[in-house]
């Protein structure tokens, strides 16, 4: 796993249950567009898929655009 997405998931592990459930995506794809607009990119966080529902839905929200290239790449 990168250190990129150790640091998204330790993040989003310490505040989540903090957070009433139906907002829980919301907060997810706030903290997604944070690390985006810092520079991190869908392969520095490609290892968050899976770990938590909420981030996968979120990253794949947020990089939706990066996840689409990536795919018609490797076609």
């Amino acid at each position: 796993m990168s250190s990129e997405s150790e640091l998204v998931i330790n993040i989003w592990e310490t505040f989540k249950d903090f957070v009433p459930a139906s907002k829980r995506a919301d907060y997810a794809v706030d903290l997604m567009r944070h690390v985006a607009n810092y520079g991190f990119e869908a392969s520095d966080l490609a290892t968050i898929v899976d770990e938590d529902d909420d981030l996968t839905e979120a990253f794949e929200m947020v990089f939706e655009d990066e996840i689409d290239e990536d795919e018609e790449e490797d076609e």
